[in-house]
């Protein structure tokens, strides 16, 4: 194998109580739902007004009970306001965000996107 090439497996879809928040205090988490068609992408996150500096995560398949969602999960972020985008776009910020500490942030992707 060529070493510049990298292999991922991805893990299977996520079931309840499979993700792992760290929030309390001034930290808190954000659940950005998204449509299925953008399952495999990543959304890449930065504190509002501050430069992009590649912190992301994947958008997932999520099973629950009450049915399939499709989300990328931030599980750990100081309380303040966000923006986020497509990883690996120039593109403006497609959203914002304000997290709290202690508290779970959650929030559809535009429709428009």
């Amino acid at each position: 194998m060529d070493p510049a090439t990298v292999t991922e497996t991805l893990p299977p879809p996520s079931g309840e109580g499979t993700v792992v928040l760290d929030i309390g205090g001034d930290r808190g988490a954000a659940v950005i739902l998204l449509p299925a068609s953008m399952e495999g992408s990543e959304i890449e996150i930065r504190a509002a007004g501050e430069p992009w500096t590649g912190t992301h995560t994947g958008i997932r398949r999520r099973e629950l009970h009450d049915g399939v969602r499709f989300a990328a999960v931030f599980a750990s972020l100081r309380a303040g306001p966000y923006q986020l985008r497509v990883k690996g776009t120039e593109a403006d910020p497609v959203m914002a965000i304000a997290v709290a500490g202690g508290a779970v942030t959650e929030a559809g992707w535009p429709a428009r996107c």
